[in-house]
Protein backbone atom coordinates (compact mmCIF):
# COMPACT_ATOMS: atom_id res chain seq x y z
CA UNK A 1 0.00 0.00 0.00
CA UNK A 2 1.12 3.33 -1.07
CA UNK A 3 1.70 6.35 1.14
CA UNK A 4 -1.43 8.74 1.33
CA UNK A 5 -0.20 12.47 0.04
CA UNK A 6 -1.81 14.94 1.36
CA UNK A 7 -2.68 18.32 -0.81
CA UNK A 8 -0.69 21.59 0.19
CA UNK A 9 -2.90 24.23 1.15
CA UNK A 10 -1.96 27.82 1.21
CA UNK A 11 -3.88 30.40 3.15
CA UNK A 12 -4.29 34.29 1.75
CA UNK A 13 -6.52 37.52 2.72
CA UNK A 14 -7.92 40.27 0.86
CA UNK A 15 -9.57 43.18 2.16
CA UNK A 16 -11.63 45.16 0.33
CA UNK A 17 -12.26 48.87 1.84
CA UNK A 18 -16.16 50.13 1.32
CA UNK A 19 -17.57 53.53 1.44
CA UNK A 20 -20.95 54.66 0.30
CA UNK A 21 -21.38 57.79 -2.22
CA UNK A 22 -24.60 58.76 -3.51
CA UNK A 23 -26.75 55.32 -2.72
CA UNK A 24 -23.61 53.62 -4.78
CA UNK A 25 -21.20 51.51 -2.70
CA UNK A 26 -17.62 51.39 -4.07
CA UNK A 27 -14.30 49.76 -3.03
CA UNK A 28 -10.47 50.70 -3.22
CA UNK A 29 -8.69 47.87 -6.01
CA UNK A 30 -5.04 48.11 -6.55
CA UNK A 31 -3.13 47.79 -9.84
CA UNK A 32 -0.84 45.15 -9.81
CA UNK A 33 2.84 46.32 -11.34
CA UNK A 34 3.47 44.76 -14.65
CA UNK A 35 6.88 43.17 -12.76
CA UNK A 36 4.83 41.60 -9.69
CA UNK A 37 2.65 38.36 -9.98
CA UNK A 38 -0.76 39.27 -12.00
CA UNK A 39 1.01 41.89 -14.04
CA UNK A 40 -1.73 44.92 -14.62
CA UNK A 41 -4.05 43.48 -13.12
CA UNK A 42 -6.47 44.75 -10.30
CA UNK A 43 -6.15 43.44 -6.61
CA UNK A 44 -8.08 43.94 -3.69
CA UNK A 45 -7.31 46.71 -1.56
CA UNK A 46 -4.75 45.25 0.28
CA UNK A 47 -3.67 41.21 0.52
CA UNK A 48 -1.46 39.00 1.42
CA UNK A 49 -0.42 35.46 2.33
CA UNK A 50 -1.22 34.53 6.41
CA UNK A 51 2.00 33.97 8.21
CA UNK A 52 2.26 30.46 10.43
CA UNK A 53 0.84 31.53 14.08
CA UNK A 54 -1.21 34.29 12.10
CA UNK A 55 -4.89 34.48 12.23
CA UNK A 56 -6.53 35.64 9.30
CA UNK A 57 -8.14 38.98 10.19
CA UNK A 58 -4.24 39.79 11.90
CA UNK A 59 -3.05 39.11 8.59
CA UNK A 60 -5.28 41.69 7.00
CA UNK A 61 -4.35 44.13 9.55
CA UNK A 62 -0.64 43.98 9.14
CA UNK A 63 -1.61 43.70 5.07
CA UNK A 64 -3.52 47.30 5.60
CA UNK A 65 -0.43 48.99 7.50
CA UNK A 66 2.31 47.75 5.02
CA UNK A 67 0.87 47.48 1.91
CA UNK A 68 -1.50 50.97 1.83
CA UNK A 69 -0.53 52.73 5.50
CA UNK A 70 -3.52 52.00 6.90
CA UNK A 71 -4.38 51.03 10.57
CA UNK A 72 -8.06 48.87 10.97
CA UNK A 73 -9.35 47.62 14.09
CA UNK A 74 -10.86 44.12 14.52
CA UNK A 75 -13.72 44.92 15.79
CA UNK A 76 -14.54 47.19 12.62
CA UNK A 77 -13.81 43.83 9.70
CA UNK A 78 -16.57 42.17 8.36
CA UNK A 79 -16.05 38.57 6.63
CA UNK A 80 -17.49 38.21 3.53
CA UNK A 81 -16.46 34.72 2.21
CA UNK A 82 -13.51 32.20 1.88
CA UNK A 83 -13.27 30.91 -1.64
CA UNK A 84 -11.48 27.91 -2.30
CA UNK A 85 -9.03 28.42 -4.87
CA UNK A 86 -7.73 24.89 -6.52
CA UNK A 87 -4.88 24.78 -8.23
CA UNK A 88 -2.18 27.46 -8.78
CA UNK A 89 1.06 26.98 -10.18
CA UNK A 90 3.48 29.08 -7.94
CA UNK A 91 6.88 30.58 -8.81
CA UNK A 92 8.37 27.49 -7.46
CA UNK A 93 5.55 25.24 -9.90
CA UNK A 94 4.65 23.18 -7.26
CA UNK A 95 0.91 22.81 -7.30
CA UNK A 96 -1.39 24.41 -4.29
CA UNK A 97 -4.63 25.47 -3.41
CA UNK A 98 -5.68 28.22 -1.74
CA UNK A 99 -8.19 29.42 0.91
CA UNK A 100 -8.71 33.04 0.58
CA UNK A 101 -10.94 34.81 3.31
CA UNK A 102 -12.06 37.84 2.23
CA UNK A 103 -13.17 40.82 4.56
CA UNK A 104 -14.31 44.69 4.07
CA UNK A 105 -14.83 47.22 6.18
CA UNK A 106 -15.91 51.13 6.10
CA UNK A 107 -14.00 52.08 8.77
CA UNK A 108 -10.12 52.77 8.69
CA UNK A 109 -7.49 55.34 10.20
CA UNK A 110 -5.49 57.09 8.01
CA UNK A 111 -5.43 57.64 4.13
CA UNK A 112 -5.00 54.63 1.86
CA UNK A 113 -1.61 55.16 -0.49
CA UNK A 114 0.81 52.90 -2.49
CA UNK A 115 3.81 51.91 -0.22
CA UNK A 116 4.99 49.09 -2.27
CA UNK A 117 5.82 50.43 -5.75
CA UNK A 118 7.38 47.39 -6.53
CA UNK A 119 4.23 45.73 -6.65
CA UNK A 120 1.59 48.28 -7.09
CA UNK A 121 1.34 50.98 -10.04
CA UNK A 122 -2.16 52.63 -8.78
CA UNK A 123 -4.89 52.71 -6.19
CA UNK A 124 -8.38 53.39 -7.40
CA UNK A 125 -12.09 53.49 -6.51
CA UNK A 126 -14.17 51.65 -8.20
CA UNK A 127 -18.20 51.14 -8.04
CA UNK A 128 -19.04 47.70 -6.81
CA UNK A 129 -21.53 47.10 -9.84
CA UNK A 130 -19.22 48.46 -12.43
CA UNK A 131 -15.56 46.55 -12.12
CA UNK A 132 -12.63 46.80 -13.95
CA UNK A 133 -11.93 43.81 -16.83
CA UNK A 134 -9.13 43.00 -15.79
CA UNK A 135 -9.39 42.36 -11.94
CA UNK A 136 -8.09 39.20 -10.94
CA UNK A 137 -11.11 36.25 -11.26
CA UNK A 138 -11.28 35.25 -7.54
CA UNK A 139 -11.03 38.90 -6.05
CA UNK A 140 -14.49 38.93 -8.50
CA UNK A 141 -16.08 36.58 -6.87
CA UNK A 142 -15.38 37.59 -3.54
CA UNK A 143 -17.20 40.68 -4.63
CA UNK A 144 -20.09 39.02 -6.00
CA UNK A 145 -20.19 36.83 -2.96
CA UNK A 146 -20.72 39.93 -0.74
CA UNK A 147 -23.26 41.33 -2.84
CA UNK A 148 -24.95 38.52 -2.67
CA UNK A 149 -23.94 37.39 0.91
CA UNK A 150 -22.17 33.87 -0.44
CA UNK A 151 -19.85 32.93 2.45
CA UNK A 152 -17.99 30.21 0.50
CA UNK A 153 -17.26 29.14 -3.07
CA UNK A 154 -15.04 26.92 -5.19
CA UNK A 155 -13.13 28.11 -8.16
CA UNK A 156 -10.77 26.01 -10.40
CA UNK A 157 -8.32 28.56 -11.28
CA UNK A 158 -7.54 28.40 -15.45
CA UNK A 159 -3.52 27.27 -14.93
CA UNK A 160 -4.58 24.06 -13.77
CA UNK A 161 -3.30 21.39 -15.72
Amino acid sequence: MSKKEYARYMSSVQLYLLKKNNNKIFTLLQQRSKNSWAPLQWEAGACGHVDHGESPTDAIIHEAKEEIDIKILKKDLKFISLVYKDVSKTKDKKEHAFYNSSFCCYKWIGVPKIKEHDKTIDLKWFDINKLPKNIIPDRKISIENMKKNITYCEYVSLNKK
